[in-house]
């Protein structure tokens, strides 16, 4: 990921926290072979007046109750530790323990527990939780895109809300469905047509894999400098656009296996139009700043100037990338690219070196 949300508009995260512990509560009087309370007596006090009235939740949680009843010990143990274990969100994203999947639970839990998690999910709006989340988070960015590409922009608070995904999917980890920290804004191309309900915690054939963790991630640098000038032929500068992350770890490989990141940064930013559309705004920055440009190490001057400027600029309108290609672009020219130095000489306004011919 490139940026990552602040732990802190997680906060508000009462409801998920009730939930989990009149599940639990649940289990404990199962157990003990004991009678439940009067409804809504198995939440903590402070929020049962908040609770009473959710007729939904009550009926779903005595399904839930029901099919405990009907399994063995070691059956509701099983469930008990899936409860735990599937809201370890950050020591998962980091292989730190593991999970079972609603799959590999006894069947006749599987639908009452995602029917009654899947409902809370579902109050989350109805109580502005997730609203509220929604507005401390756009507050607390540094650009208000997508971080999982830094393409699409994230509307507005007040908006419709943003796509809400559930990172590790609540098919496969219901009792995380409504647990904010595993609640993460994302723009609807990278929710809809990427990460869908791929599992971060598990790739394809099943094999357990780290993954970026929304709300605890340093963010990631980018390198274009091993991408190809190509320098023979006429055509596109630059034939072949390598990106590489730095670092690059286990959980970078999952966010780009995930997002498809640099096959959609090459086809749909690299390209050459957008390409010659950056050398442009390079044109522009170079005339509106006035820069006396009298020779090649004023050209690169400028080219450097333009690159800092655009790292200042942060995620704003893919400035990230923007700063990544001319960083490249400065590097080749410093080591004597033929075809780059006279293009930039072009766009600064530079002369062009004279040709002496002998007689």
């Amino acid at each position: 990921m490139l940026f990552g949300y602040p732990v802190a508009v997680t906060a508000e995260n009462w409801l998920h926290d009730c939930l989990i512990v009149a599940v639990k509560r649940v289990h404990e009087l199962v157990t003990a072979g004991k009678r439940m309370p009067s409804w809504p007596r198995l939440f903590p006090e402070a929020y049962r007046d908040r609770l009473s009235g959710r007729k939904g939740l009550e009926k779903r949680l005595k399904a839930y109750t029901t099919a405990i009843k009907t399994l063995n010990a070691a059956e509701r143990q099983s469930v008990l530790e899936a409860v735990e274990a599937q809201n370890k969100i950050s020591d998962l994203l980091i292989r730190r323990c593991d999970c079972e999947e609603l799959a590999n639970l006894p069947e006749r839990i599987r639908e009452p527990a995602k029917d009654l998690f899947t409902f809370a999910f579902g109050l989350l709006t109805d109580y502005e939780i997730r609203q509220r989340q929604y507005l401390a988070l756009c507050n607390s960015i540094p650009a208000r895109v997508c971080p999982f590409c830094g393409c699409e922009g994230l509307d507005a608070p007040g908006a419709p809300q943003e796509d809400l995904d559930h990172y590790i999917p609540r098919s496969k980890y219901p009792f995380a469905a409504a647990n904010l920290r595993n609640l993460a804004p994302m723009g609807g191309r990278c929710n809809a047509s990427y990460k869908h309900i791929q599992d971060p915690l598990r790739a394809n054939d099943g094999r357990r894999r780290a993954a970026c963790d929304p709300y605890h991630t340093a963010g990631v640098g980018i390198s274009l400098s091993n991408s190809v000038v190509d320098e023979m032929t006429p055509g596109p500068i630059v034939s072949d656009w390598v990106i590489e992350f730095l670092p690059t770890n286990e959980a970078i490989e999952t966010w780009d296996e995930i997002f498809h990141i640099k096959e959609r940064w090459t086809r749909d930013v690299l390209d050459e139009r957008t390409f010659n559309q950056w050398l442009g705004d390079f044109r522009n920055y170079c005339f509106t700043a006035t820069l006396q440009i009298t020779g090649d190490d004023d050209v690169l001057r400028a080219v450097s100037r333009y690159e800092e400027y655009l790292t200042g600029c942060g995620f704003s309108d893919r400035a990230f990338l923007k700063a990544a290609v001319f960083r490249f672009l400065l590097r080749r020219c410093s080591v004597g690219c033929q075809r780059l130095l006279p293009m930039l000489r072009d766009l600064t306004g530079a002369p062009q070196p004279r040709i002496l011919i002998g007689f």
